[in-house]
């Protein structure tokens, strides 16, 4: 005859053993004098072994990953030598299909009425999912140092360049400037008539001499923007239009003015206003006409960004062109030989994407260029940003699928 005893310690270990399935923890009791283990089920079913397997501390060690052996033994060996405090373990345990699952194991200490430890009790928990999750984490974070750190060399050689060119390279083309003033000099000073031809020739030289030294005041101003802003200061984008408008100092038959009210981004006003200021620059510089008007308006984006165009009525940029203004070096149409350094646009890209923006060129309405600028402000800038790769990629972990419907199913949970 079953007692109420009985039946409520047959209640307990049911609630128990459901509770442990439940949370995927599996249990283990050992017992020192004996070396008899007991285990759960929960704790084969995670090693993918048969519910009547018979486990004993042998199977535990066979199991254990060769590099976790002596460090899990070393472990347990504190318990079983002396008098343990706490039994914490993490090793790899070899699975029925040949793999490899990282366990989480925790213990407590049962002792007799002499104080003497005689069984040890604790969980078993598979906590491969978060090893995973860390490593990818982890290597997430190396490869984002690395990166940087190579886009710190990278940025700290080309200004080292830039310096050299800046003023190694200077002497040798003031040499041949002075040389060529010279050679005229001497031959006025002989009472010497100069022939057109060597005239021409020395004017040709002294504009390929001023080009070479525009390309390098060119190379160093480029070099010498840092990398990224990091202010975080309102910059009124009115007051910069304002201010660049007057700054640049327009023909009096180019018309520049602001069409629209603009937004307050979060940045540092210093490369702001350098771009604005160039934008306006290009846009007169290449106009074909000799008259002209540039517009300045804007706004806010759906995705909380602010944009600023800065648009002209001029001969604007083919489609297939509007990346390689960007290059160094590069310049397009009536100023390809003007001797000017075509640095300027991949200045304003460089300053703008240190800002955290984007500028790109389109098709203005007025039919020229419309340079397109984008800036970063409170609406647009999270706490945190999150990269969508790296975000997938742990959900796969998480989820233990690589069917992307199954992770976007978890990911909407």
């Amino acid at each position: 005859m079953t007692t109420d005893i009985e039946k409520q310690l047959t209640e307990t270990n049911l609630r128990f053993r459901i509770a442990t399935r439940t949370a995927k923890l599996g249990y283990w009791v050992f017992d020192l004098k004996t070396s008899h283990v007991e285990v759960s089920e929960e704790l084969l079913h995670q090693l993918g072994l048969a519910p009547d397997f018979t486990w004993t501390l042998q199977s535990w060690k066979e199991r254990l990953h060769p590099d976790d052996y002596d460090r899990a033994m070393a472990q347990l060996a504190t318990v079983t030598d002396g008098s343990p405090n706490d039994y914490f373990n993490v090793y790899r345990l070899r699975h029925a299909n040949g793999g490899y699952r990282w366990i989480e194991s925790i213990g407590d200490f049962i002792y007799d009425d002499d104080g003497k430890l005689v069984r040890m009790i604790g969980t078993h928990q598979d906590i491969t999912r978060r090893i995973e999750i860390e490593q990818a984490l982890d290597a997430a974070l190396e490869n984002s140092i690395q990166t940087n750190e190579a886009l710190q060399r990278s940025n700290q050689e080309l200004e080292q360049f830039a310096y050299v060119a800046s003023h190694d390279l200077r002497s040798p083309l003031r040499g041949l400037q002075n040389l060529a003033s010279w050679i005229k000099e001497d031959m006025d000073d002989a009472g010497q008539e100069v022939p057109e031809s060597v005239n021409e020739h020395l004017s040709t030289m002294g504009k390929q001499i001023e080009r070479m030294q525009a390309l390098l005041d060119g190379l160093l101003a480029y070099a010498r923007i840092d990398q990224s802003y990091t202010s975080t200061e309102p910059v009124d984008l009115n007051q910069i239009a304002e201010e660049a408008i007057a700054f640049v100092e327009a023909p009096p038959n180019f018309h520049v003015h602001l069409a629209s009210d603009l937004p307050t981004i979060i940045g540092n006003f210093s490369p702001v206003m350098r771009v604005v200021v160039n934008l306006i620059d290009n846009a007169i510089k290449h106009h074909p006409g000799e008259k002209g008007e540039v517009v300045i308006r804007g706004g806010m984006s759906d995705d909380g960004m602010a944009e600023l165009i800065v648009e002209d009525d001029g001969a604007g940029i083919p489609k297939e062109h509007r990346e390689r203004v960007f290059r160094m070096f590069e310049t397009l149409g009536k100023n390809a030989q003007s001797g000017k350094g075509g640095m300027g646009l991949a200045m304003v890209r460089k300053l703008v994407l240190s800002c955290g923006g984007t500028i790109e060129f389109g098709q203005s309405e007025l039919g020229g260029a419309a340079a397109i600028t984008r800036w970063p402000t409170n609406q647009s800038r999270p706490k945190q940003a999150k990269s969508p790769e790296l975000t997938h990629r742990l959900l796969e972990v998480i989820t233990g699928s690589t069917d992307p419907d199954e992770v976007d199913q978890f990911a909407s949970k």
